[in-house]
């Protein structure tokens, strides 16, 4: 199939994909400016409890108060959303950034994913299980440095204005 000049990301012209196999680690971290988290890997599934005594508690908020002004960026995962994380948050004054239903992934750190993804199976020893792959994210994580997310991060209202001139249609983000 063939697109004409300006239809990169025309609807018709994307398939999305999305690929299941092998073993896999649940992560979560948070990126700013300034800091990193550090990497949270996650056993098991993430409900809300959890989310808030294991992610947010001893990890998110006291960054997020040591830097006043900082909000909170997430996206509609049922433990973010959940009505007892918004009451944590909100009892913590927490800035929570809204973010609509159905709406775009453009949060930045879907970026720092890709390129820790990336580091993570450069070369030729790729981690072959579970643990290795552990292992190995928690060296590339600390190997990328807090400098490499400005751009990332300062590109949020670009992304944002492509999502509406494209009228919530893909766009390069």
């Amino acid at each position: 199939m063939y697109r004409r000049r300006g239809e990169r990301y025309a609807d018709a012209c994307v398939v999305e994909r999305d690929q299941f196999g092998g073993g896999s680690v649940m992560i979560w971290a948070g990126i700013s400016l300034h800091v990193k988290t550090p990497l949270v890997a996650i056993q098991g599934n993430l409900n809300a409890a959890r989310y808030q005594n294991e992610i947010l508690r001893p990890v998110a908020i006291p960054i997020i108060q040591e830097n006043r002004g900082m909000t909170l960026m997430q996206d509609g995962a049922t433990s973010h959303t959940a009505r007892t994380t918004r009451a944590f948050l909100q009892q913590q004054t927490v800035n929570v950034l809204p973010w609509p239903s159905k709406s775009p992934d453009l949060n930045p750190i879907e970026n720092i994913w890709d390129e820790l993804g990336r580091r993570v199976y450069r070369g030729p020893n790729a981690p072959t299980n579970q643990r290795e792959l552990h292992n190995r994210l928690m060296q590339e994580w600390a190997n990328i440095p807090v400098a490499y997310f400005r751009n990332f991060i300062m590109s949020m209202r670009s992304r944002c204005l492509a999502v509406v001139n494209a009228n919530g249609g893909h766009t390069r983000y």
